[in-house]
């Protein structure tokens, strides 16, 4: 894309760079000084680790961080760059010259999509393996074993089409094959309970068999109404509740895009997702789409103070940089309290900066 660039946008797209890096390198170095650094050097001095082993965990939360500061630095960049050409009078040369405003943001728009591209691939391809190994050498290095390959304390809730609490299905630990310390909290009957609890049980064509267990019924007054021992009782219907427990080994927060959305479907089949996985999966494209946003924001922002070079910009970028962060914590919290829709709230940090940016960008080509 850039060798087939015009001579001006490949020109103003060039000064991006150093401050893009610098912007990444500065916000990436005190995020890690606040937040991982500690916890490593916790693992280096209480745990024994390794130094070399304790360095690759560092380094392997490396790229989660960076994708969180590459639209600071793409705000950094936009704003220094259009602040220099403002304070050299380059931008009313070009203007002079017959040069639209609107001509000159191209360079602008296509280097926010080209990170936005960057940080969407490391975000997909990169962060989930990433932080899959990390906790496994974390688990390694503390307990100097290999972490177990199945999951423990899985709950699921399963709801009605009219959102009611259908079944509840607790399993103490999955090793992939087995089930073992099974409870199950029916509520589909009227005006009567069912918890059936298993030592044991195995998964089989789309129902649970469980072994060596009892079966309690409460009415409605929180009376027994009926105890059954068994050794073998089949619970059927609970083909989703096994494909969230198989999916269950890995956290959405270390799924891509196309595993979340996955789960969430399957999760969906039960009326059992929560708006925190919804603002999750929307947030995958539009935290990296936060690149192009403010880049459109910074540049118009970069040209008002034209006489001030590069504090003024820098005062704009903090305050831009906390807006930002505000309303994405903000609307996150709503969203995945269900007060606002989880495609909104995940969508509303972009949408009001990619405003403010417009209306700016609106009087400057005037």
């Amino acid at each position: 894309m850039i060798w087939n660039m015009k001579l001006l946008d490949r020109y103003i797209a060039n000064e991006f760079w150093q401050p893009l890096l610098f912007g990444i390198g500065i916000v990436t170095g005190v995020w890690f000084g606040a937040d991982q650094l500690k916890t490593i050097f916790n693992l280096i001095m209480r745990s024994g680790v390794p130094l070399d082993l304790a360095f690759t965990i560092l380094g392997l939360h490396l790229p989660e961080i960076i994708v969180l500061t590459i639209p600071i630095g793409v705000l950094l960049g936009t704003l220094l760059v259009f602040n220099r050409l403002s304070g050299d009078s380059e931008i009313i040369a070009l203007r002079t010259n017959g040069v639209s405003f609107y001509r000159i943001m191209v360079a602008p728009l296509l280097f926010g999509l080209l990170t936005s591209a960057v940080s969407f691939g490391i975000n997909e391809a990169v962060v989930p393996v990433a932080s899959r190994t990390a906790k496994k050498l974390e688990f390694l290095a503390l307990y100097k074993s290999h972490m177990p390959e199945g999951q423990a304390n899985f709950t699921y809730m399963e709801r009605d089409k009219n959102m009611a609490l259908s079944r509840i299905f607790y399993v103490g630990y999955f090793n992939g094959k087995r089930l073992h310390d099974v409870i199950v909290l029916d509520f589909t009957r009227d005006q009567l309970a069912q918890i059936v609890c298993a030592a044991t049980g195995e998964f089989n064509h789309g129902e649970w068999t469980l072994e060596s267990g009892r079966s309690y019924c409460i009415n409605s007054k929180s009376d027994v109404a009926q105890i059954l021992q068994f050794k073998r009782l089949k619970i059927p219907g609970v083909k989703n509740a096994s494909k969230v427990l198989d999916s269950g080994v890995i956290k959405p927060k270390e799924m891509n895009m196309a595993e979340l959305a996955s789960y969430i479907d399957t999760l969906k089949a039960s009326n059992a997702v929560s708006n925190d996985l919804l603002v999750r999966l929307y947030q995958k494209v539009s935290q990296p789409l936060a690149c192009l946003i403010v880049a459109l924001a910074g540049a118009p922002l970069g040209l008002l103070g034209r006489r001030s070079r590069s504090n003024l910009g820098l005062i704009y970028s903090a305050v831009v940089v906390f807006l930002y962060y505000v309303l994405q914590s903000s609307s996150g919290a709503l969203g995945e309290a269900g007060r606002i829709n989880p495609m909104v709230a995940a969508w509303l940090p972009n949408t009001i900066i990619g405003a403010l940016g417009l209306v700016i960008l609106y009087f400057k080509g005037k």
